[in-house]
C-alpha cells in the first residue's frame, strides 16, 4: 500500500507552486490514475515520492519511506521517462542488445540472468532480445522499461505516463498487462492525460490541476461525472432527423457543417429511426466526450523564503464573529462625571484658537482666586469662617450680573483636578459670551491638559487687598 501525505513542491519565489498538499493512497488490488493536463504536477508528484526531488510531504511504501527501504527495487517498481521526450525516450544505451541491457540491470538489482530472460519473455521482446536498441520502436522502448523495472519482482509500481505516444495495439497490451498486475495483489499508480484512458484502465482517478488534487472518485463516478456518450451522425438529410430525435426525447446538438451529435439515445435507435422515415445516413458512431475537470484555488506564492499563502474561495471563507460597536458618547446631559481612570481615555477636540483663548481667560481669572490647599502645599489652612452674607438684590434698571462660578473644593478626597466651566465652549463655539462660558456645566482641567500634572500654588501670590472675590469673578 502507497500512502502519500501533503506532497508539496515549489519552484522559486513567486512563482506558484509545482504540487501543493496532495493527500491519498494507493491501494492492493486496484489500479490508480493520477490525470491531469501536461504541467499538473503529474510527474513531479512520483518524482517526490522516489526521492529523487527535494520537497514537503512524505510518502510510505507499507509503512516505510523510500529511503528506509532495504532494497527498494525488490519492493516498489519505477517506471520514469529516460532520456528523451514522449515517445522519442529510450529504455537505455543505443548500441546495447534488449538481453545484454536487461543482464546488466538484473546483476545491479541481484536477481539471476534468467529473471532477465523470463521478463523478456513476458513482455514479448524475446524474438528481439539480440537487436539493437537504436532499432527499436517507442513500443519496444517502453516495454523493455516495464521488465527493468519488474525485475525485483516488487509488489508496487509507479509508471509515468507508460501509454503516451504508442500505437493503440500497444495501449491495449499495456493496460491488459497492468491490470493482470493488480489481479495479483500488486499496486499499480500510473498517470495519464487523456479521461479515457483514466477510464478504461483505473480503479480510481486522482485528478489534479495545477498541483491540487481537485477530485477523488471511482472510475464508475469518474464516468458518470467527467465522460458524456455521445453518437455522431452524419448525412444529407439531418435537419429531418434532428426533429424525429427530439421528438424521442433525445439531445442534439450541431457537429459540424453535415453532422449531429445525439445523447440520450443509443446506435441503434438512432439506425432504426433513420431506416423507418428512409433518411440515408454517412456516419453513425459512438464516442465520448469529456466534460470539464473541475477548477482548483490558486494559492499564492509570498515571496518571501519560498512560503505559500492559500487564498481561500468565497465558499471556503469563515464567517466571522460582529465585532462590537464602539459606544456612542452620551449627550451632555445623561453625561456621568468622568474619574481619574477615564482621564486617559477621553477623547481630545480640536478647539479653534478665539476658543482657546477664551479658556485660557477663564483659568486666568480662576488661578488666581484659587487659595492653596494644605493637601498639596502642605501649609496650614485657614480657620473657618463667619460664612458670607448674602448678595445684595440688584438695583432697579441695572444690568444683571452674570453667574458666579463656585469656587472648587481642593480639600474634598475625591476632587483629583480643578474644575472649570468651559464644557459649554464645547457645544456653543468660540462666539459664546462670557456668562455663557461660565455656567454651571463642568469639565475637569486634567481633560484640557492631560500630559502636564496639576501645579502647585504659588504661596507668594495673593490677592489685591483692595479688590473683593466678587469683584474678581465679576471682572
Amino acid at each position: 500500500m502507497i500512502q502519500i501525505t501533503g506532497l508539496t513542491k515549489v519552484r522559486g519565489k513567486g512563482a506558484p507552486p509545482a504540487l501543493l498538499d496532495l493527500t491519498f493512497d494507493a491501494r492492493p488490488g486496484l489500479v490508480t490514475a493520477l490525470l491531469g493536463p501536461e504541467g499538473a504536477g503529474k510527474s513531479t508528484a512520483l518524482r517526490l515520492m522516489v526521492e529523487l526531488e527535494r520537497g514537503q510531504g512524505v510518502t510510505l511504501f507499507d509503512g516505510r519511506t523510500y529511503r528506509r527501504l532495504r532494497r527498494p527495487e525488490r519492493e516498489v517498481g519505477v517506471l520514469l521517462p529516460g532520456s528523451g521526450e514522449g515517445s522519442t525516450a529510450v529504455a537505455g544505451h543505443p548500441g546495447r542488445t534488449a538481453r545484454g541491457q536487461l543482464r546488466m540491470l538484473a546483476a545491479t538489482v541481484g536477481v539471476p540472468a534468467r529473471r532477465a530472460d523470463e521478463l523478456l519473455e513476458q513482455t514479448r521482446l524475446a524474438t528481439v532480445a539480440g537487436q539493437r536498441l537504436r532499432t527499436f520502436s517507442p513500443g519496444m522502448h517502453r516495454r523493455l522499461a516495464l521488465a527493468a523495472a519488474l525485475l525485483g519482482d516488487p509488489a508496487a509500481l509507479l509508471l509515468d505516463a507508460p501509454t503516451e505516444g504508442l500505437s493503440p495495439r500497444n495501449v491495449e497490451w499495456f493496460h491488459s498487462f497492468l491490470r493482470s498486475f493488480a489481479v495479483a495483489a500488486g499496486t499499480v499508480l500510473v498517470t495519464t492525460r487523456t479521461p479515457q484512458e483514466a477510464s478504461q484502465l483505473a480503479d480510481r482517478v486522482i485528478t489534479l490541476d495545477r498541483g491540487r488534487l481537485v477530485a477523488d472518485q471511482p472510475v464508475a463516478e469518474f464516468r458518470r461525472t467527467r465522460l458524456s456518450p455521445e453518437v455522431a451522425v452524419r448525412g444529407p438529410q439531418m435537419a429531418r432527423l434532428a426533429d424525429l430525435l427530439v421528438s424521442q426525447g433525445a439531445q442534439v446538438r450541431r457537429d459540424g457543417g453535415a453532422g449531429i451529435a445525439v445523447a440520450g439515445i443509443g446506435r441503434t435507435e438512432i439506425g432504426e429511426l433513420a431506416y423507418r422515415h428512409g433518411i440515408l445516413l454517412h456516419e453513425l458512431a459512438d464516442r465520448v466526450v469529456e466534460q470539464p475537470a473541475p477548477k482548483a484555488v490558486l494559492p499564492t506564492a509570498s515571496g518571501r523564503f519560498g512560503q505559500i499563502h492559500l487564498q481561500p474561495g468565497p465558499a471556503e471563507q469563515p464567517q466571522r464573529a460582529e465585532q462590537p460597536q464602539p459606544a456612542t458618547r452620551p449627550e451632555p446631559q445623561q453625561r456621568p462625571q468622568p474619574g481619574p481612570a477615564d482621564e486617559a481615555a477621553l477623547p481630545t477636540r480640536a478647539l479653534p484658537v478665539a476658543s482657546v483663548a477664551t479658556a485660557l481667560s477663564a483659568l486666568a481669572l480662576v488661578e488666581a482666586t484659587r487659595e492653596p490647599s494644605p493637601a498639596i502645599s502642605g501649609e496650614p489652612g485657614p480657620e473657618p469662617g463667619p460664612e458670607p452674607s448674602p448678595e445684595p438684590a440688584p438695583a432697579p434698571g441695572s444690568a444683571p450680573r452674570p453667574a458666579l462660578v463656585p469656587k472648587p473644593d481642593l480639600r474634598s478626597a475625591d476632587s483629583t483636578a480643578t474644575t472649570v466651566a468651559v464644557d459649554r465652549l464645547f457645544r456653543n463655539g468660540p462666539a459664546a459670551p462670557a456668562a455663557t462660558l461660565l455656567s454651571d456645566d463642568t469639565v475637569r482641567l486634567g481633560r484640557l491638559t492631560p500630559q502636564a500634572p496639576p501645579a502647585a500654588p504659588n504661596p507668594t501670590l495673593t490677592p489685591n487687598p483692595n479688590t473683593t472675590p466678587d469683584d474678581l469673578r465679576s471682572e
